[in-house]
């Protein structure tokens, strides 16, 4: 009977979940739209305070914004969008002019009414499928045609509510370089000059005249320019062209860009569909509300089995904390990064502008970073040589004297120091003026060597001082995975005969092999991961020689400020580390089945 009663209830939170989660994806795509009419208000209120200092006062903010703008005195302004306008030579502000954002036909245009449709038909239907349970027996399987069928509601509303914001930001990038356009114009009629009026609308311009020389232009990229220099319609003197003022758009450089143009000045804006686009917020709210809708039904369908939903309920609840620090410290900031990989992001821009796949598709032909990718393949080289001569250290240190003990401490010392403070001390031991080892190779009669200055040997300089890092750590790993080979092997094998290379070959090896497996895989991944030695010892150079991955990623994002580019090459970077150990991982089990 317990079980007859938590059904209804559970299924009935199935369907108030769908309903909060497609909600959720309304909220955000009606969120991001609102957010863009916010900025175009702002920016049309920038351009009316420039109207105003221009010498067009009250009467050129209402011929641009008319009953959407609103003068206030200086004191009284500061909050939501408007600006503040200064009269000439002033350095405090004489009006803040606010403006209502832009809104279009009736009360319900700012709604995106297909979706909602949407919506509340897939909500009606869970919730007659949760009514419909309480009248039936207990059902014991997962519903899995009602969670297909929410899942494609909830991808419906998302893909609707995405064309629905698409075309609303569209309409409001056109509105603004239209607003732009009408602004310059207002500021040459109170008698600016062209390239004065022009920055009226702080928006990118380019006069007709110089649109095709790239080295006259100050603000409109040269792409975009030359873009709207090959329309045929760009000068007003010819008939059936556009109007002035009237916006239209140009492809540039991958992207949508919308312009306008009054007298001879062209204005130019990349559109808030581009630069606030929602269709990564809306897949992620899409994701969030179909998984937590399954787990509902899932939850529903162990209302046959009290016991069980107790202990998935138990469960749950134990792994909440853990999964918590697990969203926030880890699945969180590479959700972020995977973000910040699709869109052309950097500290000095107000707002991201959303790119797709460029970056990576950039990356692709980018010689630089697969010449990074080069050189961490050939620093990994250092990891069979390493794992050799730990094994070797590991069976030269089996005994339990207090010299053999002394020398395992000696080797694995390296291993806990600082990155930093080894770099440090081998840069002044390799040195070409005063390094300790040149100056012996030079007393010994030896020509010294430019370790760590020339591009033939900089590399290998670095993997030896990897080898002498991790050989430490690789003998620990590999002194315990010689104490859980048996002791009866290694008898039998002398019995039978077996010299120590036969032992070594026959025994020791196959007795390793998993502990060979975990060294090789840890190493190749921490060799990839490079990065201490090579900022401190060499910073990339000598021309380019030591530039492995993580220090080119590093330098992209901290020194270039491309932090989508950057964040591209880290994904792209874990691609290559994954493919690399799901390949030793092929080989394991290559090596199991014909074992």
């Amino acid at each position: 009977m317990v079980s007859g009663t938590r059904q209804p209830v559970l299924a009935a939170l199935a369907a108030v979940v769908l309903a909060s989660g497609l909600g959720l994806v309304l909220a955000v795509a009606i969120g991001r739209v609102e957010g863009a009419r916010v900025d175009a208000a702002g920016a049309e209120a920038r351009m009316a305070a420039a109207l105003w200092e221009e010498g067009g006062g009250s009467r050129a903010v209402a011929g641009l914004l008319g009953e959407r703008a609103t003068i206030l005195g200086a004191g009284d302004g500061g909050g939501g969008a408007g600006a503040y306008a200064y009269e000439a030579g002033a350095l405090d502000p004489a009006a803040w002019i606010a403006v209502a954002p832009r809104r279009t036909g009736g009360p319900w245009a700012a709604f995106p009414g297909g979706a909602a449709a949407i919506a509340l038909a897939g909500t009606a239907f869970i919730a007659g499928w949760a009514a419909r349970r309480r009248h039936r027996s207990t059902v014991r399987r997962y519903p899995t045609g009602i969670a297909l069928l929410s899942i494609g509601c909830v991808a419906l509303t998302t893909v609707a509510a995405g064309r629905w914001a698409d075309r609303e930001l569209r309409a409001l990038s056109a509105a603004t370089v239209a607003q732009g356009a009408r602004a310059v114009g207002l500021a040459m009629a109170t008698g600016a000059d062209p390239a004065r009026a022009a920055r009226v609308a702080h928006l990118p311009w380019a006069e007709d005249r110089s649109l095709e020389a790239a080295d006259e232009q100050w603000t409109m990229p040269p792409g975009t320019a030359a873009a709207i220099a090959a329309r045929p319609d760009r000068v007003a003197a010819l008939p059936g062209d556009t109007p002035a003022g009237a916006p239209y758009t140009v492809e540039a450089d991958g992207a949508t860009w919308h312009a306008a143009r009054t007298a001879d000045v062209h204005l130019a804006f990349l559109g808030y569909e581009r630069t606030a686009s929602p269709a990564l917020p809306l897949a992620a709210a899409a994701a969030l509300a179909a998984l937590l809708v399954a787990l509902a039904l899932h939850l529903a369908q162990l209302a046959a089995r009290p016991r069980a939903l107790r202990r998935t309920l138990a469960a749950w609840g134990l792994l909440a904390p853990a999964a918590a620090l697990i969203l926030a410290f880890t699945l969180g900031p590479l959700l972020f990064s995977l973000w910040i990989s699709l869109h052309e992001w950097r500290l000095i821009d107000p707002a991201p502008i959303f790119l797709g796949l460029d970056n990576y598709a950039r990356l692709l032909g980018d010689g630089e970073w697969w010449s990074a990718i080069g050189n961490t393949a050939l620093f990994t080289l250092h990891v069979p040589a390493a794992m050799a001569i730990a094994l070797a250290l590991a069976l030269l240190t089996r005994g339990s004297r207090r010299a053999m003990r002394w020398a395992r401490l000696a080797l694995f010392l390296p291993g806990i120091t600082s990155v930093a403070a080894i770099a440090v001390v081998w840069k002044w031991m390799l040195s070409d003026r005063y390094g300790l080892l040149n100056r012996g190779l030079e007393r010994a009669g030896i020509e010294s060597v430019p370790w760590l200055t020339s591009p033939d040997t900089a590399l290998v300089s670095l993997m030896m001082i990897g080898i002498w890092m991790v050989v430490g750590y690789q003998m620990v790993i590999f002194r315990a995975g010689l104490a859980a080979i048996p002791r009866d092997w290694y008898d039998a094998a002398r019995v039978d005969g077996a010299g120590p290379w036969q032992r070594f070959r026959h025994v020791t090896l196959p007795g390793l092999r998993h502990t060979l497996f975990f060294v090789l895989v840890t190493s190749v991944i921490g060799s990839f991961q490079v990065f201490g030695l090579v900022y401190v010892m060499t910073e990339g150079g000598p021309l380019g020689a030591t530039d492995v991955a993580v220090y080119h990623i590093y330098r992209e994002a901290w020194e270039f400020l491309q932090f989508g580019n950057a964040a591209a090459m880290s994904w792209m970077l874990f691609a290559v580390v994954f493919a690399a150990t799901w390949l030793h991982f092929r080989f394991l089990d290559a090596r199991r089945s014909h074992a």
